[in-house]
């Protein structure tokens, strides 16, 4: 066995729990493991090598291979409305964008990466969406005060908290007078074993942990972070991820 292939049978052993699946190519595993932190080079590179391995196959769009959104779009069907324009950080494949477009009057699907917002519109037709490119660090594209919802779900959880501050206050630019956000993130408390697990098995390797890590928050980081650009937190999930709703 190779080391790379060992190194991918580790990465994957360490995220399977979580719901996230590495794509087993002969290198492509541990580049995935290995690369870019949230840029489109990154996101494009995965698009490719899930789209090559035979073990997506019978998927329907990328995304599909991570699981536990049930929660989040039961808190987005709830917060949603018909007369209301949405935003969506971290598009993907569009497991989330296919049942958002049912809700609101229109989505606007974002991502940084070229071939997810390329394989989503090739799965979703729908007339009230429209696909944005983003530079990975604002919603520049979108005016002041602009939207009613921000929502991103398993996307975050690859942000450090120094990156998820500045998103909030992007996110609070955006959105109109009572507008709501939603985004998950993993919880530390509720994750905490697999949050050791992690941790003992990168030092016992005496590797560093991989650029694409998992990133573990508490509430109250959250709600110091929200409270601190100036948006109330209106209810925060607890059962799997940690959702916060959030409005300006």
């Amino acid at each position: 066995m190779t080391i790379q292939k060992y190194a991918a049978q580790v990465a994957n052993a360490i995220l399977s729990p979580l719901g996230v699946k590495l794509v087993k190519t002969e290198r492509g595993a541990l580049d995935v493991a290995t690369g870019p932190v949230n840029n489109g080079a990154f996101w494009d590179a995965y698009v490719h090598q899930w789209e090559k391995s035979e073990e997506n196959i019978l998927l329907e769009r990328v995304g599909n291979e991570w699981k536990n959104e049930e929660i989040f779009l039961a808190l987005l069907k709830k917060n949603a409305s018909l007369d209301s324009t949405a935003l969506e950080i971290g598009c993907g494949g569009g497991r989330i964008t296919s049942s958002a477009i049912r809700w609101f009057k229109h989505v606007h699907a974002c991502d940084v990466s070229k071939e997810m917002i390329r394989t989503n519109q090739e799965r979703i037709r729908g007339t009230n969406v429209t696909y944005h490119e983003l530079d990975g660090f604002t919603l520049s594209e979108f005016a002041d005060g602009s939207l009613d919802c921000v929502f991103s779900h398993d996307v975050f959880v690859h942000f450090s908290s120094l990156q998820v501050y500045p998103y909030f206050a992007e996110i609070r630019r955006v959105l109109k007078r009572d507008g709501v956000g939603i985004v998950s993130f993993y919880n530390f408390p509720r994750h905490f074993e697999l949050f050791k697990d992690m941790s003992l098995q990168f030092n016992q390797q005496k590797t560093y942990p991989p650029h694409m890590r998992v990133h573990f928050i508490t509430e109250q980081m959250i709600s110091l972070m929200l409270e601190d650009v100036g948006l109330k937190v209106q209810e925060m999930d607890r059962t799997n991820f940690l959702i916060p709703v959030f409005r300006k």
